[in-house]
């Protein structure tokens, strides 16, 4: 043991460190992932020492006992695949009988990754009994999995079988209701008690913030997780994700509690974001506003700056195919809907044939020396950043077997049931023309050129970030001079404030990671502390977060039933040391209508309710985080503030509320405008409220689903801020101002 640091070394050259329980022993299948990884050694050593850090985090197989869950952050297709990969290996060198790999919500995604840890592991490698058993999408209803995964416990239970005699079973299933649930059957339907198991959850934000706002099945799907989760007693969860958003990890944070985080290095040569988006990168094209693309108004033409990054693909193309035979890819991104996809695409055939056909003919032909002469351009650009490139007079020569060899594919489902697989080695180049397939978890191969002629969108930093597929390895591999981004110039800005951002965001989960801190208990620095500044601008100019921005209420939408009891204990004690009277404001004839009220309660009060309270939905978190930014700031101009609160019907017998869906989910549930049998008018809830200073309402409801008791004495909260007050306190945000602790 080191005594300066409380690291032990052990004799295989692993250390446990600070925050890990156990310490899991490198073995066959660990150090075979590394070996076929081609890492340098001290690179595989430092894999499997991360590796092995997140494993030793969660629970020991050894006493197989109660359930553990980690966040680990890695940089957009920096090596978290590679690191869960590991990991997994490590899982079966240490003792577990089951491996779960929930690994993307589309079918492409999920082959990806089926067939990449089937690579990395060596499934089908060896002799004698397998080391794995490797299913996709696994049935409940078919025996065949069942006994499958039987014979895979009790082998491991088996103490006459000797390590190597044992098969891990290692599952992959998609992020989808009904395969989640299929698996949950099966597992239900035996004793898994003492029974250790792995789960890990690939990009892990899609259970949160981008995909929950979408009001799918998400939110069902989120549930069919956790009942995953609740059928194997005895397992480490690992959350990976590329999306360091501050709502995103508040929100994991209130959902899943991690009891770690790991924040993973890239490796060598990684070229991400810092690389691209350096001040005055030469890396970086803008495309003319002229050249911007509307799905619903496609010109007739290509547009200029397109076919100028084509031209700068092929002669990279062309330059490695010199070099050494090898692979290019290019990425053209024009808009979600289909039909851009295709025009797109074919605008991107004509020219390669057109090119093609020009530069097969005679020297002297017009035609020819046109071609010639923009690629000509093309080179210089590239010469810029690559010092290695071959003479044009060569570049010319490969550029009709570039141009040949080049598969332009439409990456979608149009006129397909599912994406189509690709098998990268059927040529030498690729384009691809698609859009949200491309956008999250998706590796393009060898990828050098990037097309994006679109906007921001929604806007989220989250889907800015994953459309980021031109991160990657470039560097290690050599070919990062070919490379070139094209962008509008707000999403170039966009993505320059998403860099700064992601590591600000970084540093903060390091700074947890190595304190064995809790992300809950980050909230309040995220709102309040002065150096995270710009993640809050951030957040601010999230459409999910700007809501809550410009006053008026905010509500809370999901009743998170793992924090309904801890929710109701922090609002009892925040109204048990309030004077509460009887609001005079209307004279209400029944308990139903009469309300209670403290009208100078301190602002610092409410913030600090607000900042231990959980949510569920993942559009709470975001519009509830807004509005802590805008009531620190208020208590920044004014530390003593104060707020009137409610706590409404308390005398009246517990009423009921109905919710959307078995995700709990619940709309405006604040009393609208009524009219007694009296005649006079209830004027409704939002009547309830102080015009000078933030308001902040209690209910509590009994829920039903489909007039069946859903939940009994649920909390739910709203807080109105006066749009006036709001907006001078958001002018103030905006400029950086920000309360600090």
């Amino acid at each position: 043991m080191d005594s300066n640091s409380n690291i032990v070394v052990t004799a295989a050259g692993l250390l446990l460190k600070p925050g890990m329980k156990w310490l899991p022993l490198e073995g066959e299948e660990a150090a075979g992932v590394a070996e076929r990884s081609k890492l340098s050694r001290e690179a595989q050593n430092k894999l499997i020492q991360s590796s092995a850090e997140i494993l030793g985090k969660g629970i020991d197989p050894r006493s197989a006992q109660g359930t553990a869950t980690g966040l680990v952050v890695g940089y957009v297709q920096s090596g978290k695949t590679l690191s869960f990969t590991t990991a997994i290996g490590l899982a079966r060198d240490n003792g577990f009988p089951i491996v779960i790999v929930i690994a993307g919500n589309k079918d492409n995604l999920l082959t990806q990754s089926h067939d990449r840890l089937a690579r990395d592991l060596d499934v089908d490698g060896g002799e004698g009994l397998p080391a794995w058993k490797m299913e996709k999408n696994p049935r409940g209803q078919d025996a065949q999995y069942e006994q499958l995964i039987r014979q895979a416990i009790d082998n491991w239970q088996d103490p006459t079988r000797d390590p190597d005699e044992k098969s891990t079973l290692l599952l992959t299933v998609l992020k989808q209701n009904q395969r989640l649930a299929s698996l949950t059957a099966l597992f239900r339907r035996m004793n898994l008690q003492n029974v250790p198991a792995l789960l890990i959850d690939d990009e892990a934000d899609q259970a949160s913030l981008n995909t929950k706002v979408q009001r799918g099945e998400e939110s069902t799907t989120y549930q069919r997780l956790r009942e995953l989760r609740a059928a194997l007693p005895c397992h480490t969860f690992l959350q990976y994700t590329a999306t360091p958003q501050a709502p995103l990890l508040i929100n994991i944070a209130d959902n899943l509690s991690p009891d770690f985080v790991h924040v993973l290095e890239p490796g060598e040569g990684y070229v991400g974001g810092a690389a691209f988006f350096a001040p005055n990168s030469p890396y970086i094209e803008v495309i003319p506003p002229g050249d911007l693309l509307q799905a619903n108004a496609m010109p007739t033409e290509p547009p200029e700056s397109l076919l100028e990054a084509m031209r700068v693909f092929y002669v990279g193309l062309a330059a490695t195919l010199i070099s050494k035979p090898g692979r290019r890819s290019m990425l053209i991104h024009p808009a979600r809907e289909r039909a851009a996809h295709q025009i797109a695409a074919a605008w991107a055939t004509a020219a390669k044939d057109e090119w093609a056909n020009a530069l097969g003919a005679d020297e002297r032909d017009p035609d020819r020396q046109d071609v010639i002469r923009d690629f000509r351009d093309a080179y210089e650009e590239l010469q810029t950043t690559e010092n290695n490139l071959p003479s044009f007079d060569e570049i010319i020569q490969k550029l009709p077997r570039a141009l040949r060899n080049t598969t332009v594919i439409e990456f979608n489902t149009r006129g397909r049931p599912k994406t189509p697989e690709i098998n990268w080695r059927h040529a030498e180049g690729w384009i691809l023309v698609g859009g949200q397939a491309v956008d999250r978890g998706f590796t393009v191969d060898s990828l050098t050129v990037t097309y994006m002629p679109r906007g921001m969108g929604m806007g989220n930093a989250d889907t800015l970030q994953q459309r980021a597929r031109f991160f990657g390895y470039a560097g290690a591999r050599g070919y990062f001079g070919l490379c070139r981004v094209y962008l509008e110039q707000a999403m170039r800005t966009s993505y320059e404030d998403y860099v700064q951002h992601e590591e600000l965001m970084r540093k903060e989960l390091k700074r947890v990671a190595d304190l064995g801190g809790d992300l809950r208990t980050w909230r309040r620095r995220f709102i309040l502390d002065p150096a995270l500044n710009p993640c809050r601008r951030s957040v601010i100019s999230d459409p999910y977060t700007r809501n809550s921005l410009g006053g008026g209420w905010t509500r809370q939408r999901g009743t998170n039933p793992s924090a309904r009891d801890a929710n109701m204990r922090i609002l009892d004690a925040l109204l048990s040391g309030l004077d509460l009277v009887e609001d005079t404001s209307y004279p209400g004839i029944s308990p139903s209508q009469q309300h209670k009220v403290a009208a100078n309660v301190p602002l610092q009060q409410i913030f600090d309710t607000l900042v231990d309270y959980q949510f569920e939905d993942p559009r709470d978190t975001a519009s509830f985080t807004g509005l802590l930014i805008t009531l620190a700031e208020g208590l920044r101009q004014d530390p003593d503030a104060t707020a009137a609160v409610y706590r409404m019907r308390p005398d009246a017998p517990l009423g009921t509320r109905k919710v959307k869906d078995d995700s709990g989910e619940i709309d405006n549930f604040q009393q609208g405008r009524t009219a007694t049998v009296r005649g006079t008018t209830y004027p409704g809830d939002q009547f309830f409220a102080a015009s000078d200073k933030v308001s902040f309402q209690i209910h509590v409801y009994d829920l039903t689903l489909n007039d069946q008791p859903f939940a009994p004495r649920v909390p739910l909260i709203t807080v109105n801020v006066p749009p006036a007050l709001a907006a001078d306190w958001l002018v103030q945000v905006q400029r950086g101002q920000q309360a600090t602790s």
